[in-house]
């Protein structure tokens, strides 16, 4: 499928560039609305695999109204929303993806939107002591932490997105907000619960069917 991929390229950039521009626009302390967050989502494509409305509608208040540094574990639709509502403000975004073929498509796309402010980064997945996570590139310098996309790694992966917390803590701002995809899986809800047990934190369902979930610290 990557060929049909590459051919539909310029017919999905160009898509995705005027969604994306209607997004920056209004994005000075502004969400996105309804009717945009459904252009993205139908723009973008791949709406078996891409986040749900609301999971979209959600990253991009908590994207306007957080301050400081905000990584995205897994990248996707939200990349592309999240780049587009920080591109007028001077804010850190730090993108981790371990696919490097995803990686390559979606560095095309941000480079075709010139979203130079995005930080992607190809971060494959690496042994920890009893789980996999990201490898963090030696040396990155990031300001704190004040929101989490939780995207990745995959649920096929030991330990799924468990490595989050052990590896990113001391990154991690007091008032940092975590937002969890896929709460409606068993795994996931498995991963909070295994964070609440060696950190003091609160997590609230949200989404049609509690599909995603906020996570702060207590």
């Amino acid at each position: 499928m990557n060929w049909l991929r590459e051919r539909l390229f310029p017919i999905k950039a160009a898509l995705l560039s005027k969604v994306c521009g209607r997004v920056r626009d209004k994005s000075l302390n502004n969400p996105p609305c309804v009717f945009d967050i459904l252009l993205l989502a139908l723009s973008w494509g791949n709406l078996g695999y891409a986040a749900g409305l609301s999971y979209l509608r959600h990253v991009g208040g908590y994207a306007v109204r957080s301050e400081g540094a905000i990584l995205e574990c897994g990248s996707g639709a939200t990349t592309l929303l999240i780049g587009a509502l920080t591109g007028k403000a001077e804010r850190q975004f730090i993108v981790l993806e371990h696919n490097k073929t995803w990686y390559d498509y979606l560095r095309k796309i941000l480079d075709y939107l010139e979203f130079s402010h995005v930080t992607l980064l190809h971060a494959p997945l690496v042994d920890y002591e009893g789980y996999r996570w990201y490898r963090i590139p030696h040396g990155l310098v990031t300001d704190q932490i004040s929101l989490v996309i939780c995207d990745g790694p995959p649920s096929s992966n030991p330990g799924g997105r468990y490595g989050l917390l052990p590896t990113m803590l001391e990154h991690l701002s007091e008032d940092c907000v975590i937002l969890m995809d896929d709460t409606h899986r068993r795994a996931e809800r498995n991963i909070i619960d295994a964070w609440t047990a060696c950190r003091c934190m609160k997590a609230n369902r949200i989404g049609r069917l509690g599909t995603h979930a906020k996570v702060v610290f207590c």
